[in-house]
């Protein structure tokens, strides 16, 4: 019987499941895992117990039932947060484990259906930084390793995305390269300099070829609430005064900032928030923008107007305009935003990004004359202002990308000999001995 290890890409935004044949040393290739997943999860309002929609068919279902019920993106970005246990659903209880495991455990499902089997053995990725916190990166890692556990995995182990995006490089080239690889998802920004050579594929010791590794939790998800922020909270009341014993004051924008993360305005639904919005309503100097806000909060509104933003942030990668239109009664939305504007609205979140890559090369003692080649992956690597900021520091020439949304889990797959070295006698070598490595 073939031997198959499975690489799973659960990422912010999209996921992945890929396929290793142990016994030929080579990827599974089928249509019914191709391509990538939306990290979306959802529970239709119900007393009767039922596992949740994933992926693509939660955002269908979701919309469908005007957007009630229990929606989950992004749930990745919760792992180091120490304060979230649990979470209600349908009168159920869940901690953040069993909820990523219905998602990992609908992954595996895709891949035992092409391989008929019921397999046991994964890599599964991570970002090279879940926190800057050793103790709630540690706290990440074991939650999605005991996920994987409930999801029906008995040997894991955890590769760094962005080495994973760099050995789908490595099957591309021809010849010895020194890669900078900047994997930009929807919650973290990786990076890491490997020396690469397509002759050294598949060898079990690569721990000496990572040169460095690192990352941050700013990405694509930060672009959008950028975006809301600064150009459609005005809408939303931002900047409005009301009177208060006999002045007139600023409100206060603790509102605005929430409403800034699509998954953190349901927490307005509660009596003293609507009840502020309300009163807001009618003492402001803008009464109709916080009637928009208190539907935007009441009609469960947050997920379409984010998914809005993200439309255009994907159109601005190749347009200098996208349209912002949002046709929902009471919230009406007819605008226009521009590439410069959105460059403007963002520039702190590049700022942060790429002062944190000079940082990191500088402490790894690596010169951008050094590198020879950068491979950018991740939908959020196609922003052309983060781009930019590579292209100034390495120079046009030296930048590659494709495959943006499936090299991680490619390198996953290609990640296996590393971690299995039991399963074959080729590419001799210690097994890595590097944090990420888990059972």
């Amino acid at each position: 019987m073939p031997t198959y290890i499975y690489g799973i890409d659960f990422g912010t935004s999209n996921s992945s499941v890929t396929i290793w044949d142990a016994d030929r040393r080579t990827m599974v290739r089928d249509p019914r895992i191709a391509g990538v997943e939306s990290s979306f999860m959802y529970f239709p309002y119900q007393l009767r117990k039922e596992p949740p929609l994933i992926g693509d068919a939660a955002k269908l279902r979701y919309v469908q039932d005007k957007m009630r019920g229990r929606f989950f993106q992004a749930i990745k970005t919760i792992l180091p947060n120490r304060t979230f246990s649990e979470t209600i659903v349908n009168n159920q209880s869940f901690l953040l484990e069993d909820l990523i495991a219905f998602f990992l455990r609908y992954l595996k499902a895709k891949a035992d259906t092409v391989t008929g089997q019921d397999v046991k053995r994964v890599v599964m990725g991570r970002p090279a930084v879940f926190s800057a916190e050793p103790e709630e990166d540690a706290l990440a890692q074991a939650r999605l390793h005991r996920a994987a556990q409930l999801a029906g995995f008995e040997e894991i182990h955890f590769q760094f995305e962005p080495i994973a995006a760099a050995f789908a490089y490595e099957a591309r080239i021809a010849r010895p390269e020194r890669v900078l690889v900047g994997d930009f998802g929807g919650g973290t920004s990786d990076f890491t300099v490997v020396q690469l050579d397509p002759r050294r594929q598949g060898l079990t010791d690569r721990i000496g070829d990572i040169l460095a590794t690192g990352g941050l939790p700013v990405a694509g998800n930060r672009y959008d609430s950028a975006t809301m922020w600064h150009k459609l909270t005005p809408r939303f009341g931002r900047g409005a005064t009301y009177e208060s014993w006999g002045k007139q004051l600023e409100v206060p924008d603790t509102l605005h900032r929430q409403i800034c993360q699509w998954d953190q305005i349901v927490f307005l639904r509660n009596a003293p928030k609507l009840d502020l919005i309300w009163r807001l309503a009618r003492l402001s100097s803008d009464p109709a923008a916080f009637e928009r806000l208190e539907s935007l909060v009441k009609d469960n509104q947050g997920f379409a107007i984010f998914q809005m933003i993200e439309a255009a942030k994907i159109a601005l990668t190749a347009d200098d305009t996208a349209p912002l239109r949002f046709t929902h009664p009471r919230i009406p939305i007819n605008e226009t935003l521009t590439l410069a504007e959105f460059n403007d609205n963002s520039a702190d979140l590049t700022g942060q990004i790429s002062s944190y890559l000079d940082r990191f090369l500088r402490d790894a003692g690596i010169t951008p004359a050094s590198v020879e080649t950068v491979f950018l992956t991740g939908g959020t690597s196609l922003i052309r202002c983060l781009r930019a900021e590579f292209v100034q520091r390495f120079g046009a020439e030296k930048i590659r990308d494709g495959g943006e949304f499936t090299s991680v889990g490619d390198g996953l797959a290609l990640s296996a000999p590393l971690f299995f070295t039991e399963l074959h006698s080729a590419g001799r070598g210690r097994r890595p001995s590097d944090e990420a490595s888990a059972r």
